[in-house]
């Protein structure tokens, strides 16, 4: 084997001594007995593949693949090119050979990731946190080649995030903003394989605590007291009362409510977080917020919260965080954020004992009930056991009667 290897490179270091006055040339490579080996050139000492593939018109032409070993490096080994020569030959078979031409950046392909239509169809919020981290990992990795990012440098750069005091969770948002633009990358013939790494290790999320009524009532008093008090609360109010998610609320219109069919719509627009809308139903609180909002709603302006800054236009709120901040540290409830108001409503819908499937059709879950359940578990068994013993049958349980030898003693 050695004599292979050694034969190989000693070839390949003729090929470039034979070059000095000219551009380098491809020439067979050798085995040990000084026999071309069927598909292997070398060039500068490098090993190539040249295979016959189809053009896309029914003919075929010659191509050839520089060889790399699985951490980008270039094969200067006889052994190891036939070895890739192999698996190249089966990714042919498979259809899966990589793209003609040369192969972009990761930077430069990372934009034309982004430019893709079925990306631009993400959500907004979504699209800005993924550019985020691509451009973390373009600061990084963005000199490499697309298809030449292997395993290694995405280690390293994890490791570098953790040190710098990131958390897994954080990490692995990365990760997936990788995989996204690699899996593109596969599917456009740029990339062969996707890198192998497993997700980071992460601590389960603390469970986040429940608020209590006094507590919303306290938040509700201090965002009146801010600017566009009135706004504010609203909008608090509508988040404890339907269980809709920050952004989601924020874009919900006057068409979206059907006071005749008691029910007001979420995510009617296409952007919520599964790209579904649903329908939550009025309970009392939400009926008399709409009916309370309607009275003094903007005519001019088609959304239940409608953009403070909108001027002459028609556009909802684009963020309240600012003067909901303020508000939470009037309130003196640091922590509490506009998803514990979600958490507010469904722990109050199970408290008040409405099945879990119906509570994940009202907050959009997908798996009918089951993640509800397995979080807001204990708390429906604790109210179970305190309406159990408020039972109360109206009649007294009168004791047992006494067995006949009993009676006779």
């Amino acid at each position: 084997m050695k004599r292979a290897e050694t034969s190989g490179n000693v070839d390949a270091a003729k090929s470039s001594s034979s070059t000095n006055y000219h551009a380098p040339q491809f020439t067979a490579a050798r085995d040990s007995r000084n026999r071309k080996v069927k598909g292997l050139l070398v060039r500068n000492g490098r090993f190539y593949a040249q295979l016959w593939v189809d053009r896309g018109d029914g003919k075929k032409t010659a191509r050839k693949f520089p060889l790399r070993l699985e951490d980008g490096g270039a094969v200067l080994t006889l052994t190891a090119a036939q070895a890739a020569l192999d698996d190249l030959r089966q990714s042919r078979k498979n259809d899966k050979l990589p793209a003609p031409g040369r192969k972009p950046s990761l930077a430069d392909y990372i934009d034309r990731y982004f430019a893709k239509p079925t990306i631009q169809q993400k959500r907004p919020n979504t699209l800005e946190a993924e550019k985020v981290c691509l451009d973390a990992w373009k600061k990084e990795l963005g000199s490499l080649r697309v298809d030449l990012v292997r395993t290694p440098h995405i280690s390293a750069f994890l490791d570098k995030l953790l040190a710098g005091g990131r958390k897994a969770r954080t990490g692995n948002i990365y990760l997936t903003s990788l995989r996204n633009v690699l899996r593109s990358a596969k599917r456009d013939g740029l990339v062969r394989e996707i890198p192998d790494i497993e997700r980071l290790t992460q601590e389960p999320p603390p469970k986040r605590r429940l608020v209590t009524l006094s507590e919303v009532e306290s938040l509700l008093a201090a965002a009146a007291k801010e600017k566009n008090g009135d706004l504010l609360s609203d909008y608090l109010r509508f988040l404890a009362y339907t269980g809709a998610r920050e952004m989601e609320a924020l874009r919900v219109g006057w068409a979206d409510v059907d006071f005749e069919r008691e029910i007001v719509t979420i995510g009617s627009d296409g952007l919520s977080k599964n790209h579904e809308e649903r329908a939550v139903d009025f309970n009392s609180s939400l009926r008399s917020l709409l009916a309370e909002m309607k009275g003094r709603k903007d005519p001019d302006c088609t959304f239940l919260f409608p953009s403070p800054q909108r001027g002459q236009r028609d556009q909802h709120a684009r963020t309240l965080k600012e003067s909901f901040r303020k508000a939470r540290t009037a309130a003196k409830l640091p922590g509490v954020g506009f998803h514990h108001l979600r958490v507010f409503f469904i722990s109050w819908a199970v408290m008040a004992g409405i099945d879990f499937m119906t509570i994940a059709r009202w907050v959009g879950h997908k798996d009918g009930g089951v993640l509800i359940g397995k979080v807001y578990g204990d708390l429906a068994d604790e109210h179970r056991k305190r309406a159990a013993d408020k039972m109360r049958f109206g009649i007294e349980i009168l004791p047992a009667p006494a067995a006949k030898g009993a009676q006779a003693a």
